[in-house]
C-alpha cells in the first residue's frame, strides 16, 4: 500500500515536471520566432589546424602544398599554369596567359628542360614527354576553378615515378563532387605593353562553368572552359649593326636600335609571334562505388585551339609602305630583314583516362589506371615569304606561299599497375609496401608540306617527316617502414628497360627528297631510392633522401628536327643520345609552431651525360653526323653534356595569424649554385653555369581576411641572374634574347557580396617590371573576375 502510494506521487510530480518543461519549450520556441524576425548575422568562425603534423614522416621528400582557398585568395590565375607561381623554388615558363609552351622549371631544372618535372591530374599523366625542351605539360586539360590543391614532391626520391622526376613531381587533385553542385566564372584580363614600336593593350577573356552531382553510389562532373587572349609580341625581327654598302636596296626608316643578348650593337625591324588565340576546354568525369571500397572513374577530355600569330613591321619605305622582309636601306648600310612570318594554327586533342583503386585501408589495396592522350587533330600554317624587297611579294599577308605542318596521330598512352600492402604491426614496426608496373608509350607523327596558301593550309609537296617511338617499361617496389613513432625508413627501387624503334627523317634539298632510317635501341636501367626520417617531437622533423633516376631520351630529341619559332635557325635531332643520369641527395629540417613553420632544405644533384640543347655556329662540325652546320644563322644541337653538378638551400616558411588575427604569410628563398664540369664537345664550357637555373629565387605572400568576406593578397617573386646559353655568350641579361633577372609584385583583392558570388580585383606585376626569358614576359596586366558557386 504503501509503495502504490509512493509510485503515485512521483508520477505526480514528474507529471508537473513535464508539464513545466513543455511550458518552457513552447515559450522558448515563441522567444525564437521572435528572435528570428530580428536576427543578426554574424561572421563564420574560422577554425583552424595547429601546423604541428607528421609531414616528415609522411614523405619520402619534401613536400609543399597550395590548396584551392589560398589559390582563391592569393593568385590572378586564367590558367592552372599560373596556380604554381608560388610554390618554393618553382616556375612556369608562361610568357603570355594561354601559353602552350608553359615549361615548368624548379631548383635543379631549367625552363628549358621539359622533360625533367612530372605533372599529374588525378593520378593522369598530363607532361608532354615527346621534347626534351618545348615539350610543356598539357595545362589546358585542367583549369584552375577546379583544382582542389597542388603537391609538390621534390627531387627523384620515390620509386613510384620515372627518372623524368629530377626535378620533381607535381600533382593536382580536381574535384568530384558528393551533392548537386554549379558553378560559373567570368573572367577580363588586360596587358599594357610598351616595347620598340609595340605601344598598345593586349586584352582577354576566361569564362568557365561546370555541375556535377552525385546519386547513390553514382558521382559526375562537366565542365566547360573558354580562354581567349591576344598576347604581346614574343618575338623581334632582329640583325647585327651592318657595315655593308646599301647597293640598290629601298631606303627604310623607323627602325628602333640597341645592344642584343650578347653586347653587340642591333637593329629591330619589327614584332612577330603575337598569339591571338582561343582556346576551349570540355571535359566529363564519371565515378562510379561498384562497393564501399572499390571504386571506378572514367575521364574524357577535349581540348580545342584556333589560333592565329600576327606580325607587325616597323620600318617603311619612302612611300609609307610597311616593309616586312628584304634587303634594305637602314642609314646607309645594308640589311637582310626576315622572320616576320605570320601563321595559324588549328587542333584538337583528346585525353581519356581509366581509374580502377580499392580503398580498403586495411592489408591490401590496388590500382588500375590507363590513360591516352591523342593529338587528334594539330596543324601549323606558316608564311615562308620569299626575300624579294619591298614589293607585295615581301608582304606576308599578300603572299600566300607558305608551309604546313601536321602531328595528327602523334600522342603517348600510360598504364600503371599498383598494389599496396600493410603487414600487421609488429615488434618491429608497420610497414607500407608498394610494388607496381609501368609501361608507355611516346609516337611522334610529323609531316611538313608546301603550301600555295597558308592561310588555308591545302597541302602540296613534301617538304620535311619525322616518326618515332619509344616504349618504357618499369617494375618498382618501394617499403616505408615506421619503425617507431620517431623514426621512418623508406628505401625502394626501379628496374626499368626503355627502347626506341622506327626512326625516320625526311628531308627535301635541291628538289630531292632525303629519307634516314635510324636503327632501333634499348637500355636497362635500376635506380634505388632511401629515405630516413626522425620526429623527435611533434614540433621537430628531420630527413635524409638519397635517389639514383635514369631520364631517356625523347622520341623528339632523337628523331625531330625543330625550327625554332620565328628565328631562323633549327634544333637538331640526335639518334644517337645516352640516357641521362641523376644522383641527387638532400637534407631537410623542419621546425614547426601551432600557427606557423620554418623548414630548411640541403640539396646536392650530379647529372651526368646531361641532355642539352647548344648552338651551333655555321660551318662546325655536328658532333654525331659527318656534316657541318650549313644554315646561315646557325644551328642548335641536343647533345649529352658530361657531368652538372647543382646545390644549393632552399627556405620555406607558413604562418596563421601572424601578429594579427587573420593575416596569413608564407614565403621560401633558393639559393643555387649550378655548374659545368666536363663536357667534352664544348671544353670551353667548363666551369660554366648551367642553361635558365637562376642562383637565387625569393617568393612572398601575405594575405589579410577582413572578417568573412574580403581578403587581400601583397605578393612579390624575384628570380636571379641565369643564362640562355651554355657558353654563357650571353653577357647582356636585360633584353630581348637573354634571360633576365625579374623582381615582380602582384595584388588581389577579394569580396563575397553573399554566399554565392564572388568578385575579385587583381593586377600581376603591379611594378611593371620588364623581364625576358629570350622572350619577353608580360607587362603589368590587370583582371577581373566575378564567381557564382552554387
Amino acid at each position: 500500500m504503501f509503495k502504490k502510494l509512493t509510485l503515485a506521487v512521483v508520477l505526480a510530480c514528474n507529471s508537473d515536471l513535464l508539464m513545466a518543461e513543455e511550458a518552457a519549450v513552447e515559450s522558448k520556441s515563441k522567444q525564437m520566432q521572435v528572435d528570428a524576425e530580428t536576427q543578426i548575422e554574424l561572421d563564420a568562425v574560422v577554425v583552424r589546424a595547429p601546423m604541428i603534423d607528421s609531414r616528415i614522416l609522411k614523405h619520402p621528400a619534401t613536400v609543399e602544398t597550395f590548396d584551392k582557398k589560398q589559390i582563391e585568395e592569393n593568385l590572378n590565375a586564367a590558367t592552372s599554369s599560373q596556380t604554381l607561381k608560388y610554390m618554393p623554388s618553382m616556375q612556369v615558363r608562361e610568357r603570355f596567359i594561354g601559353d602552350r609552351n608553359g615549361n615548368i622549371a624548379t631548383r635543379t631544372v631549367g625552363s628549358l628542360a621539359s622533360a625533367q618535372n612530372m605533372l599529374y591530374a588525378d593520378g593522369v599523366l598530363l607532361s608532354n614527354f615527346l621534347q626534351g625542351n618545348f615539350g610543356s605539360p598539357r595545362w589546358g586539360m585542367v583549369t584552375p576553378e577546379e583544382i582542389e590543391s597542388i603537391s609538390m614532391m621534390y627531387g627523384p626520391f620515390s620509386a613510384l615515378y620515372a627518372g623524368n622526376s629530377f626535378g620533381g613531381v607535381i600533382t593536382l587533385v580536381t574535384r568530384m563532387l558528393d551533392k548537386f553542385e554549379a558553378h560559373a566564372s567570368a573572367q577580363a584580363f588586360t596587358q599594357s605593353y610598351e616595347h620598340y614600336g609595340t605601344n598598345e593593350s593586349f586584352n582577354g577573356n576566361h569564362l568557365t562553368a561546370s555541375f556535377g552531382n552525385k546519386v547513390n553510389d553514382f558521382s559526375f562532373w562537366f565542365g566547360v572552359d573558354r580562354l581567349d587572349n591576344r598576347s604581346q609580341p614574343m618575338g623581334f625581327s632582329t640583325a647585327n649593326r651592318s657595315t655593308t654598302a646599301p647597293g640598290v636596296s629601298p631606303v627604310v626608316t623607323g627602325a628602333y636600335q640597341d645592344k642584343s643578348e650578347v653586347n653587340k650593337d642591333r637593329v629591330i625591324f619589327g614584332a612577330n609571334s603575337i598569339d591571338d588565340s582561343e582556346q576551349t576546354n570540355i571535359k566529363f568525369k564519371v565515378a562510379y562505388d561498384i562497393t564501399p571500397t572499390i571504386k571506378a572513374a572514367y575521364t574524357l577530355g577535349v581540348w580545342n585551339l584556333d589560333s592565329k600569330t600576327e606580325v607587325k613591321s616597323y620600318v617603311k619605305d619612302g612611300a609609307g609602305n610597311a616593309v616586312y622582309n628584304g634587303q634594305v636601306n637602314f642609314n646607309g648600310q645594308r640589311y637582310d630583314i626576315s622572320g616576320m612570318s605570320p601563321a595559324e594554327a588549328d587542333s584538337l586533342h583528346i585525353m581519356q583516362a581509366l581509374d580502377l583503386k580499392s580503398n580498403n585501408k586495411d592489408f591490401f589495396d590496388w590500382q588500375l589506371t590507363l590513360s591516352d592522350y591523342d593529338f587528334h587533330q594539330d596543324k601549323n600554317s606558316f608564311s615562308n615569304t620569299p626575300t624579294s624587297g619591298t614589293t607585295t611579294a615581301g608582304n606576308p599577308y599578300l603572299n600566300r606561299i607558305g608551309r604546313v605542318t601536321d602531328q595528327a596521330g602523334t600522342g603517348w598512352t600510360v598504364f600503371d599497375a599498383r598494389t599496396t600492402l600493410r603487414p600487421q604491426r609488429n615488434y618491429s614496426g608497420q610497414h607500407t609496401i608498394d610494388i607496381g608496373y609501368h609501361v608507355d608509350q611516346y609516337e611522334l607523327r610529323s609531316e611538313t608540306n608546301d603550301t600555295a596558301d597558308w592561310s588555308t593550309g591545302a597541302k602540296g609537296g613534301l617538304f620535311s617527316a619525322a616518326r618515332g617511338d619509344t616504349r618504357t617499361q618499369a617494375l618498382y617496389a618501394q617499403d616505408k617502414w615506421q619503425i617507431n613513432p620517431q623514426w621512418a625508413l623508406t628505401f625502394g627501387g626501379r628496374a626499368e628497360h626503355w627502347e626506341a624503334n622506327d626512326g625516320q627523317n625526311k628531308i627535301t634539298i635541291g628538289g630531292i627528297l632525303n629519307t634516314a632510317n635510324y636503327k632501333d635501341v634499348s637500355v636497362n636501367k635500376f635506380s634505388p631510392k632511401v629515405s630516413l626520417s626522425f620526429e623527435p617531437q611533434p614540433e621537430w622533423g628531420f630527413r635524409a633522401s638519397f635517389g639514383q633516376a635514369f631520364r631517356f631520351p625523347t622520341v623528339g630529341e632523337l628523331f625531330q628536327p625543330l625550327q625554332n619559332g620565328a628565328v631562323p635557325y633549327f634544333v637538331q635531332s640526335n639518334p644517337n643520345l645516352k640516357p641521362e643520369e641523376v644522383i641527387a641527395g638532400e637534407f631537410s629540417a623542419e621546425r614547426r609552431f601551432d600557427n606557423g613553420l620554418v623548414r630548411a632544405s640541403l640539396f646536392s644533384e650530379n647529372k651526368f651525360d646531361a641532355l642539352i640543347t647548344q648552338f651551333l655556329a655555321v660551318g662546325s662540325v655536328i658532333p654525331y653526323d659527318t656534316g657541318t652546320c650549313t644554315r646561315a644563322a646557325g644551328c642548335s644541337y641536343t647533345q649529352n653534356v658530361e657531368h652538372i653538378r647543382a646545390r644549393g638551400l632552399e627556405l620555406a616558411t607558413q604562418w596563421q595569424d601572424v601578429l594579427i588575427n587573420g593575416l596569413d604569410l608564407l614565403g621560401s628563398a633558393t639559393f643555387t649554385d649550378a655548374e659545368v664540369l666536363r663536357n667534352d664537345n664544348a671544353p670551353s664550357t667548363v666551369g660554366n653555369k648551367p642553361t635558365r637555373i637562376p642562383r637565387s629565387m625569393f617568393k612572398a605572400v601575405a594575405t589579410y581576411h577582413q572578417g568573412s568576406h574580403l581578403s587581400y593578397s601583397l605578393a612579390a617573386r624575384y628570380s636571379g641572374r641565369q643564362y640562355n646559353a651554355l657558353d654563357n655568350s650571353d653577357s647582356n641579361p636585360d633584353t630581348y634574347g637573354a634571360a633576365s633577372k625579374f623582381f615582380i609584385m602582384d595584388v588581389k583583392a577579394n569580396y563575397k557580396f553573399a554566399d554565392k558570388l564572388t568578385a575579385s580585383i587583381g593586377v600581376d606585376n603591379l611594378n611593371n617590371y620588364k623581364a625576358y626569358v629570350f622572350h619577353p614576359y608580360p607587362q603589368r596586366t590587370g583582371y577581373l573576375q566575378l564567381k557564382y558557386d552554387y
